[in-house]
């Protein structure tokens, strides 16, 4: 690889990041009834909360590039509201496990409903050839991207 992939690579992911974000994120943020306190960060929380039963509030914060205190309040409040558990980490007792509750696992549904609805809504239209081209491309970024260390 030499300097010139590397930065069309970065362009490239930062142009699909910015293009999600607009066509999908912030279209469905206003769809947003279930809790009328849920903010973004709230949101992206629980996403990752979804795909992990349990996970460390570092690697959350490694996830969303949020500082520790930022963090902190955050989860109080996503704790306070009965969306997610904080419990002992077995293995070493200075940290500790975050998890979604019931509540927040059928609020996390109802996001993801929402931006599914969102997304079936601007690819409806879509050439299906074209569509599966795009949902097997991105299946090969994101397998890709986990085999990087």
């Amino acid at each position: 690889m030499n300097y010139d992939n590397a930065k069309e690579i970065y362009d490239l992911a930062l142009n699909f990041m910015g293009l999600f974000r607009e066509k999908i994120i912030c279209r469905s943020r206003n769809d947003f009834n279930c809790i009328p306190c849920l903010k973004k960060n709230h949101m992206k929380i629980l996403s990752i909360l979804y795909k992990h039963e349990y996970i460390t509030m570092t690697e959350i914060g490694k996830m969303l590039d949020i500082e520790k205190g930022s963090l902190t309040t955050l989860m109080d409040w996503l704790v306070e509201k009965d969306l997610v558990m904080r419990s002992n980490d077995p293995n070493d007792r200075r940290k500790s496990l975050i998890s979604l509750s019931p509540h927040g696992r059928e609020t996390a549904d109802e996001v993801i409903e929402l931006h599914a609805q969102k997304v079936y809504r601007l690819l409806y239209e879509v050439d299906p050839k074209e569509l599966r081209k795009f949902v097997n491309n991105l299946k090969y970024i994101v397998g890709f991207m986990k085999t990087l260390q």
